[in-house]
């Protein structure tokens, strides 16, 4: 029996970093060998975002597409990935509570204070009080936003290791880190290996084999993976390694998800 794969982070042309087409990611994930994919393109409302509102009909309509052109070979589940949650509930309630969402991803690329934190004027503070501002943030969204997976939680890493900064991580944040793993577990919530370091050729992915760690000490059981692409060769990146880096932790089986409810795939 072949082991179940999937890719639940890809975004698409409707995201305003990417033009990939979501046949195209479809093509991609089947010649890669996935079982199951999300496309969960970003639903942003911070300052540095875009204000045009997010076309959720023409989205959902574009994945419905996909399903029927698909079907028996790949499925393919709605996904969104919602930016600080926690700060734009009443705005992200707007878009997904009057559709079917399969899974939603909870992320902060904000700062604390909604400072820009993939910008590299943002590193130009001690890097201590950057990090730490990034981790306060994400505790307030595992606390408190509406998710299913808290996604990349360590992204920080990611954006200073790309602009040349060190990072120290995680053990000065590990009480922080720790709080927003707990909160997620106590709510029954997820959290995603997201492999997209890997392939910028950083050290780790997001989060750390020692953070996954932690989280499964707590009692943590929902996990998903994602290759975060942005391009259809991009998806499924480094799948294998992230598949032996959660086994290596304990976990014998994935989170999939249909509208907001779990199945478990063993892996």
């Amino acid at each position: 029996m072949s082991q179940y794969r999937q890719d639940y982070h890809i975004h698409t042309g409707f995201s305003i970093d990417s033009e990939a087409e979501m046949e195209a990611v479809c093509e991609a994930a089947l010649a890669k060998g996935i079982d199951e994919i999300a496309f969960t393109d970003h639903l942003d409302f911070g300052p540095n975002d875009p204000t045009d509102p997010f076309p959720a009909g023409s989205y959902l309509a574009a994945i419905r597409g996909c399903r029927d052109r698909y079907r028996g070979q790949l499925v393919v589940r709605a996904g969104i990935e919602v930016g600080e949650p926690h700060i734009f509930a009443d705005e992200a309630a707007g878009v997904i509570a009057p559709h079917e969402f399969d899974v939603v991803l909870g992320s902060a690329h904000y700062a604390e204070g909604m400072r820009a934190a993939w910008l590299e004027d943002f590193f130009d503070q001690p890097l201590h009080d950057a990090y730490e501002s990034y981790f306060r943030q994400v505790v307030e969204l595992a606390a408190g936003g509406d998710f299913d997976i808290l996604c990349h939680l360590d992204l920080i890493k990611r954006d200073a290791r790309k602009l040349g900064k060190p990072y120290d991580g995680p053990g000065p944040y590990a009480d922080m880190i720790r709080a927003a793993l707990r909160a997620v577990v106590e709510r029954g919530k997820g959290i995603e290996l997201n492999t997209s370091p890997l392939r910028r050729g950083q050290p780790e992915p997001c989060p750390s084999l020692e953070i996954l760690g932690w989280y499964r000490e707590l009692g943590g059981e929902i996990l998903t993976l994602g290759s975060d692409a942005h391009a259809p060769h991009r998806v499924g990146s480094h799948l294998e390694v992230a598949l032996e880096m959660v086994k290596s932790v304990g976990f014998d089986r994935l989170a999939a998800f249909e509208r907001r409810q779990i199945s478990w795939k063993g892996i």
